[in-house]
């Protein structure tokens, strides 16, 4: 999984400015067969939207869901916002940053309740806390989750590097962490005959928990057919729930839309979700306080306004009831 770094988000705002209504084409607020654009390869890290886009669960009512993958060269929320796409996958903390920026884009069902972001070290390397990468090289992208832990923990000794996916600068040297997702990084780690890693996790060990992996759309979009929101949430929504008990369908289309994907990388990033309860009790909801908390956490590292109307940025009118 590849996430895009706090400059890129701020950049997109004048390049889906400029794009106006260009896009709206395709799929557009009025359609039937709204476009879901992922925000990397197709993955198992997406799996409840490949998920609803197998089983068609909103066909009874007339809509198809079209999940298309992004890659390297794609950015959810410029597109999105230009009317490339319907609907977008992104995390909570560049949704907060779109809209400080102008993007009128609303998260309307969260992906991950716990982030799968992780900081990868090995185990002589003595670390314990996020305060003990201070004299370490780490691998990272400029990320919302790199500016809050370097503000809240005191990460002024640290050596930044741009995270490349690639292990090859971990494997060489001990002191070095790297940037990954618990879900994806240890499989590849465990194939490369690395044994003695060990992780931190943004979220459970440094309080910082964005929601991952939500689906957003724009405010055009839930002004002119508020009921297709619904419908595309809905879908999503038991996707994931269903790809939480059995995501053969979603594997199958992954598959066949991205044929590099590995299937036991598949595999294991599936049963991590499921085992690690990372969609949460009741996938897709979002609650107003911890949108608040990462608008705090954002001010506090001067990522945000720290009165930034954070309420604006998603709506939980859409989700199923119950």
């Amino acid at each position: 999984m590849k996430k895009m770094g706090i400059k890129a988000v701020a950049a997109v705002a004048l390049l889906a400015a400029s794009a106006g209504c260009a896009g709206q084409a395709a799929g557009g607020a009025g359609t039937k067969d709204p476009v879901i654009l992922t925000n990397w390869f197709a993955q198992a890290e997406q799996g409840g939207y490949w998920q609803a886009a197998a089983e068609q669960p909103a066909k009874g009512d007339g809509v198809t869901i079209n999940v298309k993958q992004g890659g390297p060269s794609i950015q959810t929320i410029p597109q999105v916002t230009s009317g490339q796409a319907t609907f977008g996958v992104g995390n909570a903390d560049e949704v907060l940053v779109a809209r400080k920026n102008g993007l009128p884009i609303v998260a309307v069902a969260a992906g991950f309740d716990t982030n799968l972001q992780c900081m990868m070290f090995h185990k002589p390397a003595g670390i314990k806390t996020f305060k003990d990468l201070n004299g370490h090289m780490v691998a990272r992208t400029p990320s919302p989750y790199w500016d809050f832990l370097k503000h809240r923990y005191g990460l002024s000794k640290v050596k930044e590097i741009n995270n490349t996916g690639s292990l090859a600068d971990y494997k060489r040297q001990q002191g070095f962490v790297q940037q990954c997702f618990v879900t994806s990084e240890p499989y590849t780690a465990r194939k490369e005959g690395v044994t003695d890693f060990a992780m931190l996790s943004v979220a459970k060990d440094g309080g910082y928990n964005p929601y991952g992996n939500l689906l957003f759309t724009t405010e055009r979009v839930i002004n002119e057919n508020p009921e297709l929101v619904k419908q595309v949430v809905a879908a999503v929504v038991q996707g994931w729930k269903n790809f939480n008990s059995d995501p053969s369908k979603a594997k199958a289309l992954i598959q066949k839309t991205n044929p590099d994907s590995v299937p036991d990388a598949f595999d294991f990033a599936a049963k991590t979700i499921r085992e690690g309860g990372y969609l949460g009790d009741k996938p897709g909801s979002m609650t107003d306080e911890r949108w608040k908390t990462l608008r705090d956490q954002l001010g506090e590292a001067g990522v945000v306004p720290k009165d930034f109307d954070y309420g604006k940025a998603f709506s939980t009118k859409y989700l199923p009831e119950g």
